[in-house]
C-alpha cells in the first residue's frame, strides 16, 4: 500500500511537471489554438492540462492495479501491463513523429519535452506494475 501512495505522488508530480511545459507552447501555437483549434484551449492552462493528465495516470494506475488483484496466474498478469507498455510505445514513436514531421514542430520544446514526460510516466506506471508481479513471485518462492 505504500508503495501504490508513493507512486501516485510521483503521478501527480509529473502530471504537474508536464502540464506546466505544455502550457509553455510558442506564440504561434497559442494563437492556433485560439483561432483555429478550439477544442484545444485545456492546453494552454497548465492547471487543467496536469489535471487531465493526472486523470488518464490514474486511471491507467486503478485499471492495472484492479487487474492485478483479481488475477491470478501470473502471466495474465503480466499481459494487461505489457499491452499498456506496448500501447505508450505507439504513443510515444506517434508523438516523436508528430513533432518532428508536422507543423507542430514550431511548438516550444518546452511544449514537446511535457508531452515526453507524459509518456514516460506512462512507461514508469507499467513497469510498476510488471516489477510488482514479478517481485510477488519472488516471495512466495521464498517463503515456500
Amino acid at each position: 500500500m505504500k508503495n501504490k501512495i508513493i507512486h501516485l505522488l510521483i503521478l501527480a508530480f509529473s502530471s504537474l511537471l508536464s502540464g506546466i511545459m505544455i502550457s509553455k507552447m510558442s506564440f504561434i501555437g497559442k494563437i492556433g489554438i485560439t483561432i483555429i483549434y478550439n477544442e484545444y484551449t485545456i492546453l494552454k492552462s497548465w492547471w487543467k492540462t496536469a489535471l487531465l493528465l493526472f486523470a488518464i495516470q490514474a486511471v491507467i494506475f486503478i485499471v492495472l492495479s484492479i487487474w492485478n488483484e483479481k488475477t491470478t496466474k501470473r502471466f495474465k498478469r503480466l499481459l494487461l501491463p505489457l499491452i499498456f507498455l506496448f500501447m505508450g510505445i505507439i504513443g510515444l514513436i506517434y508523438c516523436y513523429y508528430d513533432f518532428t514531421e508536422t507543423s507542430h514542430r514550431l511548438l516550444k520544446k518546452t511544449f514537446h519535452f511535457g508531452f515526453y514526460i507524459f509518456w514516460f510516466t506512462w512507461f514508469g506506471n507499467c513497469i510498476f506494475f510488471i516489477i510488482s508481479v514479478l517481485n510477488v513471485k519472488r516471495k512466495r518462492k521464498k517463503s515456500a
